[in-house]
């Protein structure tokens, strides 16, 4: 069974040269960290031994993602995915995610994206997404990859 973190980056400045430069401000540093431990601990309760990161390229997710793994002791990659901003295609971008199905993974990305990746691993479509709040994580659990296939186990924020 694999665990499947999806999280919303971090509250993020509201001005920079470009949405994707966007960095942390220090409220969404501070209460990333907080979350992070949360996370330590779930990850601990569920004894989950190692974490693969991913992160969206934009600054925040990016930042969101170093946050994770310098905090949980059993991180054990840090990726950045191309196909994960906030315009890319959900259905797409699930697809992309099969390849670290066999991990334990977290994704770090950004609304719209997480909340359709959420709906479409519970229940399989795009109609059933919810907004996520900054820093918060979903987590689920699976025995195989694919739409619907994923069972909601619980949320930190």
């Amino acid at each position: 069974m694999s665990h499947i973190f999806i999280m919303r980056h971090g509250e993020a400045e509201m001005h920079a040269a470009s949405d994707s430069e966007r960095e942390l401000t220090p409220y969404g540093l501070a209460y990333t960290k907080q979350v992070a431990q949360q996370l330590a601990d779930y990850l601990e309760k569920l004894e989950v031994n190692s974490l693969v990161v991913l992160h969206s390229p934009f600054t925040r997710a990016r930042q969101t993602a170093e946050v994770l793994d310098a905090l949980l002791p059993v991180s054990q990659k840090l990726i950045r995915l191309e196909f994960a901003t906030p315009d890319d295609d959900p259905s797409a971008c699930f697809e992309n995610l099969e390849q670290y199905a066999s991990h334990n993974f977290i994704l770090v990305s950004h609304m719209p994206l997480v909340s359709s990746l959420g709906s479409l691993l519970e229940h399989g479509n795009l109609y059933h997404g919810q907004g996520f709040h900054t820093s918060e994580i979903r987590a689920y659990s699976s025995d195989v990859w694919g739409a619907g296939c994923g069972q909601f186990i619980g949320r930190l924020y």
